[in-house]
């Protein structure tokens, strides 16, 4: 009798460790609303409740750094970004930590030589938003700003004059008339904030906020790598079009594009895009997108702002010069550049999901 129970309960053991383990499925959820794009998160669960539950909190702390991020609007007992530009140039303004920490790390880039992105461009760009905003309602009489009004502006935008207090957590304005930027980082913090939670919670994940895409561990199903298309900025219908310019191949990497095809309004049949070259004071007009690939979603964030304000032949220099990051550049006319390391990634150039 007691080998017949020794039987069954090695028979028992087997059958758990192999039908009974876990099955691991993939699973998906989009959300609209949040730092004003579209997202999609991605990743293999036991269960479409496991995953939902994953999700939903990876999206409420999403919100919460939305709030905290948000220039354009006020939350009660909140001193975020609106705040601290309206508040900010009278004394020092205590602030949450995540914004102190994202102002500081923008400011150490700046002292570091990189000035290219200034977070403290708020004044200049504030003018640039109302006037697309303006246009894109009424497009029939949208205008450019004045020049002399960006000149102006432009008087605003030192980052010495943004001073810091780590042992506090506040910021000052030493100009009154200095304002805070943040939309080149704001989505590239926020995904590597939540890359801690996803890969405790669900390793095997694709976060997607607009342009930035953050990827985990391997997808579950016998691939290596996740597939990240970048889009052709020449497509003709961007929300449903199949036109892509290659596919990186990552895992536990993050995938961040900039373009001028998205964020833009017309006037008198040219195109006026969002990313505002700190030199001219106008659109940039280099390149028509560039993709970044490294582990750091907010560095990745910081660095296509930054090639796309530069010459092809300038960004590149710079890409080459810092470990761990590639790129992908869409040129004026069409050409597709990349940088040395980006065979590691791209499909056109070899790349695949199981290398």
């Amino acid at each position: 009798m007691k080998k017949i129970f020794a039987v069954l309960l090695v028979l028992a053991l087997i059958f758990c460790s192999t039908g009974c383990a876990a099955e691991y499925r993939k699973y998906s959820n989009t959300y609209l609303g949040v730092f004003d794009t579209e997202i999609i998160i991605m990743g293999y669960a036991t269960s479409q409740a496991a995953f939902d539950e994953v999700a939903d909190e990876a999206i409420a702390l999403l919100k919460e750094y939305n709030q905290i991020f948000d220039a354009y609007n006020s939350y009660p007992g909140l001193n975020n970004l609106w705040y601290i530009n309206r508040y900010a140039g009278q004394a020092p303004v205590e602030i949450p930590k995540p914004l102190y920490d994202l102002i500081a790390w923008c400011k150490g880039m700046w002292d570091g030589g990189r000035q290219e992105t200034n977070i403290a461009m708020g004044a200049v760009l504030s003018i640039w938003h109302d006037y697309r905003t303006a246009g894109l309602e009424n497009p029939a009489n949208a205008v450019l700003p004045p020049m002399d009004q960006l000149l102006e502006a432009r008087l605003h935008t030192d980052m010495a004059d943004v001073i810091l207090d780590e042992e506090k957590c506040t910021v000052y304005f030493a100009d009154p008339l200095l304002r805070l930027d943040i939309g080149a980082v704001a989505k590239g913090w926020a995904a590597d904030a939540l890359q801690e939670y996803l890969s405790a919670k669900m390793p095997s994940f694709l976060l997607s906020l607009g342009g930035n895409v953050l990827s985990g561990e391997a997808p579950m199903d016998g691939r290596r790598h996740w597939g990240v298309s970048v889009q052709d900025p020449d497509a003709e219908n961007l929300l449903f079009s199949n036109d892509i310019l290659d596919v990186l191949y990552v895992d536990q990497l993050s995938v961040v594009t900039s373009g001028d095809y998205w964020r833009y309004y017309t006037v008198d049949g040219k195109k006026y895009h969002h990313i505002i070259d700190s030199k001219t004071l106008m659109p940039a007009e280099y390149i028509q997108a560039v993709t970044v690939v490294c582990p750091s979603s907010l560095m990745a964030d910081f660095l296509t702002t930054t090639l796309f304000v530069m010459p092809y032949e300038e960004g590149l220099r710079l890409i080459e010069s810092i470990p761990d990051a590639e790129a992908l550049w869409s040129l004026m006319d069409g050409t597709v550049k990349m940088s040395s390391g980006m065979s590691a990634y791209a499909k056109s150039l070899g790349a695949t999901a199981y290398d």
